[in-house]
Protein backbone atom coordinates (compact mmCIF):
# COMPACT_ATOMS: atom_id res chain seq x y z
CA UNK A 1 0.00 0.00 0.00
CA UNK A 2 2.91 2.34 0.76
CA UNK A 3 4.27 2.05 -2.78
CA UNK A 4 0.84 2.68 -4.27
CA UNK A 5 0.23 5.73 -2.08
CA UNK A 6 3.70 7.12 -2.82
CA UNK A 7 3.78 7.04 -6.61
CA UNK A 8 0.26 6.75 -7.95
CA UNK A 9 -1.33 9.92 -6.45
CA UNK A 10 1.12 12.31 -8.21
CA UNK A 11 0.78 10.31 -11.45
CA UNK A 12 -3.00 10.56 -11.09
CA UNK A 13 -2.75 14.32 -10.60
CA UNK A 14 -0.64 14.63 -13.74
CA UNK A 15 -3.16 12.53 -15.69
CA UNK A 16 -6.02 14.69 -14.38
CA UNK A 17 -4.18 17.90 -15.35
CA UNK A 18 -3.52 16.40 -18.80
CA UNK A 19 -7.23 15.63 -19.15
CA UNK A 20 -8.33 19.11 -18.03
CA UNK A 21 -5.78 20.81 -20.29
CA UNK A 22 -6.92 19.03 -23.45
CA UNK A 23 -10.60 19.40 -22.53
CA UNK A 24 -10.00 23.14 -22.20
CA UNK A 25 -8.33 23.11 -25.63
CA UNK A 26 -11.46 21.47 -27.06
CA UNK A 27 -13.62 24.02 -25.24
CA UNK A 28 -11.72 27.10 -26.44
CA UNK A 29 -11.65 25.67 -29.95
CA UNK A 30 -15.45 25.52 -29.82
CA UNK A 31 -15.66 29.04 -28.43
CA UNK A 32 -13.35 30.30 -31.20
CA UNK A 33 -15.64 28.83 -33.85
CA UNK A 34 -18.41 31.03 -32.47
CA UNK A 35 -22.08 31.00 -33.31
CA UNK A 36 -23.50 29.78 -36.56
CA UNK A 37 -24.06 32.65 -38.98
CA UNK A 38 -27.75 32.57 -39.70
CA UNK A 39 -28.94 34.00 -43.01
CA UNK A 40 -32.62 33.81 -42.15
CA UNK A 41 -34.47 36.40 -40.08
CA UNK A 42 -34.77 35.66 -36.38
CA UNK A 43 -38.31 34.77 -35.35
CA UNK A 44 -38.05 33.12 -31.90
CA UNK A 45 -36.56 33.24 -28.42
CA UNK A 46 -33.07 31.77 -28.66
CA UNK A 47 -32.38 31.88 -24.90
CA UNK A 48 -35.57 30.03 -24.00
CA UNK A 49 -34.81 27.48 -26.69
CA UNK A 50 -31.31 26.82 -25.34
CA UNK A 51 -32.75 26.30 -21.85
CA UNK A 52 -35.36 23.94 -23.30
CA UNK A 53 -32.64 22.09 -25.24
CA UNK A 54 -30.83 21.27 -21.98
CA UNK A 55 -33.91 20.49 -19.88
CA UNK A 56 -37.28 19.34 -21.21
CA UNK A 57 -35.89 18.32 -24.59
CA UNK A 58 -33.71 15.76 -22.84
CA UNK A 59 -36.68 13.91 -21.36
CA UNK A 60 -37.35 10.50 -22.92
CA UNK A 61 -40.82 11.44 -24.12
CA UNK A 62 -39.24 14.15 -26.29
CA UNK A 63 -36.65 11.90 -27.93
CA UNK A 64 -37.66 9.17 -30.35
CA UNK A 65 -34.41 7.28 -29.73
CA UNK A 66 -35.27 7.25 -26.01
CA UNK A 67 -39.00 6.53 -25.75
CA UNK A 68 -38.66 3.66 -28.23
CA UNK A 69 -35.81 2.18 -26.16
CA UNK A 70 -36.66 3.06 -22.56
CA UNK A 71 -34.65 0.24 -20.91
CA UNK A 72 -31.52 1.29 -22.81
CA UNK A 73 -32.15 4.97 -22.02
CA UNK A 74 -32.61 4.20 -18.30
CA UNK A 75 -29.51 2.01 -18.22
CA UNK A 76 -27.52 4.80 -19.86
CA UNK A 77 -28.66 7.37 -17.29
CA UNK A 78 -27.80 5.08 -14.36
CA UNK A 79 -24.42 4.20 -15.90
CA UNK A 80 -23.57 7.89 -16.32
CA UNK A 81 -24.56 8.64 -12.71
CA UNK A 82 -22.39 5.75 -11.52
CA UNK A 83 -19.47 7.18 -13.50
CA UNK A 84 -19.89 10.63 -11.92
CA UNK A 85 -20.01 9.10 -8.42
CA UNK A 86 -16.89 7.06 -9.12
CA UNK A 87 -15.05 10.13 -10.43
CA UNK A 88 -16.08 12.11 -7.34
CA UNK A 89 -14.71 9.36 -5.12
CA UNK A 90 -11.48 9.10 -7.11
CA UNK A 91 -10.81 12.84 -7.22
CA UNK A 92 -11.64 13.26 -3.52
CA UNK A 93 -9.13 10.55 -2.67
CA UNK A 94 -6.37 11.88 -4.92
CA UNK A 95 -6.83 15.45 -3.66
CA UNK A 96 -7.16 14.22 -0.09
CA UNK A 97 -10.59 15.83 0.26
CA UNK A 98 -11.12 13.73 3.37
CA UNK A 99 -14.50 15.24 4.25
CA UNK A 100 -16.04 13.78 1.09
CA UNK A 101 -13.86 10.67 1.14
CA UNK A 102 -14.60 9.77 4.75
CA UNK A 103 -18.30 10.43 4.23
CA UNK A 104 -18.39 8.06 1.25
CA UNK A 105 -16.30 5.35 2.92
CA UNK A 106 -16.71 5.34 6.67
CA UNK A 107 -20.31 6.41 7.08
CA UNK A 108 -21.53 2.90 6.42
CA UNK A 109 -25.09 3.93 5.46
CA UNK A 110 -23.68 6.06 2.62
CA UNK A 111 -21.18 3.36 1.71
CA UNK A 112 -23.97 0.77 1.58
CA UNK A 113 -26.08 2.97 -0.70
CA UNK A 114 -23.13 3.60 -3.02
CA UNK A 115 -22.31 -0.12 -3.08
CA UNK A 116 -25.85 -0.96 -4.19
CA UNK A 117 -26.03 1.90 -6.69
CA UNK A 118 -22.67 1.11 -8.30
CA UNK A 119 -23.64 -2.56 -8.49
CA UNK A 120 -26.74 -1.59 -10.49
CA UNK A 121 -24.66 0.86 -12.54
CA UNK A 122 -22.17 -1.90 -13.39
CA UNK A 123 -24.99 -4.18 -14.51
CA UNK A 124 -26.32 -1.39 -16.73
CA UNK A 125 -22.88 -0.66 -18.17
CA UNK A 126 -22.19 -4.32 -18.84
CA UNK A 127 -25.58 -4.75 -20.53
CA UNK A 128 -24.90 -1.73 -22.76
CA UNK A 129 -21.48 -3.16 -23.60
CA UNK A 130 -22.98 -6.51 -24.58
CA UNK A 131 -25.73 -4.82 -26.59
CA UNK A 132 -23.13 -2.91 -28.57
CA UNK A 133 -21.31 -6.15 -29.30
CA UNK A 134 -24.27 -8.31 -30.27
CA UNK A 135 -26.87 -5.87 -31.60
CA UNK A 136 -27.13 -6.11 -35.38
CA UNK A 137 -28.18 -2.45 -35.50
CA UNK A 138 -25.35 -1.11 -33.30
CA UNK A 139 -22.49 -3.35 -34.35
CA UNK A 140 -21.96 -1.77 -37.82
CA UNK A 141 -21.64 1.69 -36.19
CA UNK A 142 -19.30 0.58 -33.41
CA UNK A 143 -15.53 0.70 -33.48
CA UNK A 144 -12.57 0.06 -31.19
CA UNK A 145 -12.98 3.46 -29.53
CA UNK A 146 -16.55 2.61 -28.48
CA UNK A 147 -15.56 -0.72 -26.93
CA UNK A 148 -12.46 0.62 -25.20
CA UNK A 149 -14.22 3.71 -23.80
CA UNK A 150 -17.10 1.75 -22.31
CA UNK A 151 -14.76 -1.00 -21.11
CA UNK A 152 -12.37 1.30 -19.22
CA UNK A 153 -15.28 3.09 -17.54
CA UNK A 154 -16.78 -0.26 -16.47
CA UNK A 155 -13.43 -1.35 -14.99
CA UNK A 156 -13.03 2.00 -13.22
CA UNK A 157 -16.49 1.68 -11.68
CA UNK A 158 -15.78 -1.94 -10.76
CA UNK A 159 -12.76 -1.05 -8.63
CA UNK A 160 -14.58 1.88 -6.99
CA UNK A 161 -17.48 -0.46 -6.26
CA UNK A 162 -15.02 -2.90 -4.68
CA UNK A 163 -13.87 -0.29 -2.15
CA UNK A 164 -17.43 0.47 -1.08
CA UNK A 165 -18.31 -3.23 -1.02
CA UNK A 166 -15.34 -4.05 1.23
CA UNK A 167 -16.24 -1.30 3.70
CA UNK A 168 -19.91 -2.23 3.68
CA UNK A 169 -19.06 -5.89 4.28
CA UNK A 170 -16.83 -4.99 7.21
CA UNK A 171 -19.50 -2.69 8.68
CA UNK A 172 -22.27 -5.28 8.41
CA UNK A 173 -20.44 -8.56 9.05
CA UNK A 174 -17.48 -7.36 11.12
CA UNK A 175 -19.21 -7.81 14.46
CA UNK A 176 -21.89 -9.86 16.17
CA UNK A 177 -22.89 -13.39 15.20
CA UNK A 178 -21.42 -13.11 11.69
CA UNK A 179 -18.00 -12.30 13.14
CA UNK A 180 -18.20 -15.17 15.63
CA UNK A 181 -19.07 -17.62 12.85
CA UNK A 182 -16.11 -16.36 10.80
CA UNK A 183 -13.76 -16.72 13.76
CA UNK A 184 -14.95 -20.28 14.31
CA UNK A 185 -14.32 -21.05 10.65
CA UNK A 186 -10.80 -19.67 10.95
CA UNK A 187 -10.18 -21.94 13.95
CA UNK A 188 -11.41 -24.98 12.03
CA UNK A 189 -9.03 -24.39 9.11
CA UNK A 190 -6.09 -23.84 11.44
CA UNK A 191 -5.95 -20.07 11.80
CA UNK A 192 -5.58 -20.00 15.59
CA UNK A 193 -5.47 -17.07 17.98
CA UNK A 194 -1.70 -16.93 17.71
CA UNK A 195 -1.64 -15.98 14.02
CA UNK A 196 -5.20 -14.80 13.42
CA UNK A 197 -4.37 -11.10 13.62
CA UNK A 198 -1.49 -11.50 11.19
CA UNK A 199 -3.70 -13.48 8.82
CA UNK A 200 -6.42 -10.81 8.87
CA UNK A 201 -3.91 -8.05 8.42
CA UNK A 202 -2.33 -9.63 5.33
CA UNK A 203 -5.67 -10.65 3.85
CA UNK A 204 -7.20 -7.21 4.35
CA UNK A 205 -4.28 -5.19 3.06
CA UNK A 206 -3.72 -7.45 0.06
CA UNK A 207 -7.33 -6.94 -1.00
CA UNK A 208 -7.11 -3.19 -0.37
CA UNK A 209 -3.81 -2.96 -2.30
CA UNK A 210 -5.25 -4.70 -5.34
CA UNK A 211 -8.42 -2.60 -5.23
CA UNK A 212 -6.70 0.77 -4.95
CA UNK A 213 -4.09 -0.21 -7.51
CA UNK A 214 -6.94 -1.01 -9.90
CA UNK A 215 -8.61 2.34 -9.18
CA UNK A 216 -5.40 4.26 -9.83
CA UNK A 217 -4.45 2.37 -13.01
CA UNK A 218 -7.91 2.56 -14.58
CA UNK A 219 -8.33 6.18 -13.44
CA UNK A 220 -5.02 7.22 -14.98
CA UNK A 221 -5.83 5.46 -18.27
CA UNK A 222 -9.30 7.04 -18.24
CA UNK A 223 -7.95 10.57 -17.78
CA UNK A 224 -5.22 10.13 -20.37
CA UNK A 225 -7.60 8.76 -22.99
CA UNK A 226 -10.69 10.89 -22.31
CA UNK A 227 -9.71 13.96 -24.41
CA UNK A 228 -9.06 11.87 -27.52
CA UNK A 229 -11.81 9.26 -27.69
CA UNK A 230 -15.59 9.36 -27.63
CA UNK A 231 -15.47 10.24 -23.94
CA UNK A 232 -14.64 13.81 -24.89
CA UNK A 233 -18.37 14.25 -25.46
CA UNK A 234 -18.25 15.47 -21.85
CA UNK A 235 -17.21 18.76 -23.50
CA UNK A 236 -19.00 18.54 -26.85
CA UNK A 237 -22.33 17.61 -25.29
CA UNK A 238 -22.88 21.15 -24.01
CA UNK A 239 -21.82 22.74 -27.29
CA UNK A 240 -24.12 20.41 -29.22
CA UNK A 241 -27.12 21.22 -27.00
CA UNK A 242 -26.34 24.94 -27.24
CA UNK A 243 -26.21 24.96 -31.04
CA UNK A 244 -29.30 22.77 -31.27
CA UNK A 245 -31.20 25.17 -29.05
CA UNK A 246 -29.87 28.16 -30.97
CA UNK A 247 -30.88 26.67 -34.33
CA UNK A 248 -34.46 25.83 -33.37
CA UNK A 249 -34.93 28.91 -31.20
CA UNK A 250 -33.91 31.18 -34.07
CA UNK A 251 -36.64 29.61 -36.18
CA UNK A 252 -39.23 29.72 -33.37
CA UNK A 253 -39.53 25.92 -33.33
CA UNK A 254 -38.33 25.52 -29.73
CA UNK A 255 -39.68 25.73 -27.12
CA UNK A 256 -42.78 24.07 -28.61
CA UNK A 257 -45.91 26.15 -28.28
CA UNK A 258 -48.76 24.78 -26.23
CA UNK A 259 -51.68 23.67 -28.32
CA UNK A 260 -54.66 25.94 -27.93
CA UNK A 261 -57.82 24.27 -26.75
CA UNK A 262 -60.55 24.17 -29.34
Amino acid sequence: MGLIMEYFPPISLLALCWCILFCLIHFFRLVKLGKVKELSEKSGDVTASIVYSNTSAMLPNQKESAYKHLPTFTAGVIFHLGTFLSLLFFVSFVFKAFTIHLLMIYWWQVSTFLTCFLFVSLLCGFSLFLKRIFSKKLKPFSNLDDYFSIGIVILFQLFCFSVFAINTTIAIFGSGEWAKAFYNLMDEIGVTNGNRIEFYRHLFWNIIDITYLGIYVTGIILFLYLPFGKLKHVVYYFAARYHLGFFYGWRNTWPPRKKEKQ
